[in-house]
């Protein structure tokens, strides 16, 4: 059962706590001597401006899954994208230079541009699909690789003229959308993500303060946010290994998810629901 009840999302605890912590990773690149012992995850993804849905439903996600797996040994460093592929790129630089950051979690169309990631030199896994493809060999799409042949439109969310029947990737899936536009009928998502059912909608919205309502991602960031934590503490490469997950079993074929669905979605009144 999917659940589509709405509340409100309050960020300002947690933007401020981003904002710290992207000032320790500027220290560190500047010289200052950090613990060996410590091991980090990385996530890497907008959490300002119009797209901060993604960001914040992408931390709650990983925080929940970091609880479940008791992961007291691993930090989670929650890094804001800055908005365009070029801060992006400088972000991506600064988490290089932190020794105890182990793995990259991207989510967003500027994170994962195949500038950032050609820019990269750690484990980077990518959540969904934001109009581009694989273009790094520490890259990892966790998407179906045929989605970018299906989608007929990677137009700004703001920018969409729905006269037109369009398929689109992730980014349309944002709850926003009903927001911006009327008639959503000629707008079909296409996503590799399941929505959450009744189960995870619930633990997830219990998980903490100002957590906003999980979207089509969360599920599937769970899953590669648990796949990335038992890579790390098998200490074992995160292509190498198999994890079942909510959204299925994990491996990857030449950097793409190997068992990766094909699911269609539309707005009905509001609500994404699955079509196909």
């Amino acid at each position: 059962m999917v659940v589509n009840s709405r509340k409100p999302v309050g960020t300002t605890p947690a933007l401020s706590a981003i904002l710290i912590i992207f000032a320790s990773i500027i220290i560190s690149s500047c010289g200052v001597v950090r613990s060996q012992e410590i091991t980090k995850i990385a996530l890497l993804a907008p959490f300002e401006g119009r797209y901060r849905e993604i960001g914040y439903n992408a931390l709650y996600s990983v925080r929940l899954v970091m609880s479940d797996h008791q992961a007291q040994d691993i930090h989670l460093l929650a890094v804001d994208d800055g908005g365009s592929v070029e801060t992006a790129t400088d972000r991506i630089q600064a988490l290089n230079v932190d020794p105890a950051v182990e793995a990259i979690i991207v989510l967003g169309e500027s994170a994962s541009h195949p500038d950032v990631q050609q820019a990269n030199d750690k484990p980077l896994v990518i959540i969904g699909f934001w109009g581009h493809i694989r273009a790094d060999e520490d890259t990892l799409i966790v998407s179906h690789r045929e989605i970018e042949e299906q989608v007929t439109t990677v137009a700004s969310m703001t920018d969409l003229d729905l006269s037109t029947t369009w398929v689109g990737g992730d980014q349309y899936m944002l709850e926003q959308i009903p927001d911006l536009y009327e008639n959503l009928e000629n707008l079909t998502i296409i996503s590799s993500a399941l929505l959450p059912d009744e189960d995870f909608y619930e633990r997830y919205i219990n998980s903490d303060l100002y957590v906003p309502e999980p979207n089509l991602l969360a599920t599937l960031t769970y899953d590669v946010a648990g796949l990335v934590i038992t890579a790390l503490q098998n200490n074992q490469a995160i292509a190498d290994i198999t994890y079942e997950g909510i959204n299925g079993d994990f491996s990857f074929t030449e950097g793409y998810w190997s068992n990766a669905p094909l699911n269609r979605y539309q707005f009905d009144d509001g609500v994404l629901q699955q079509t196909g």
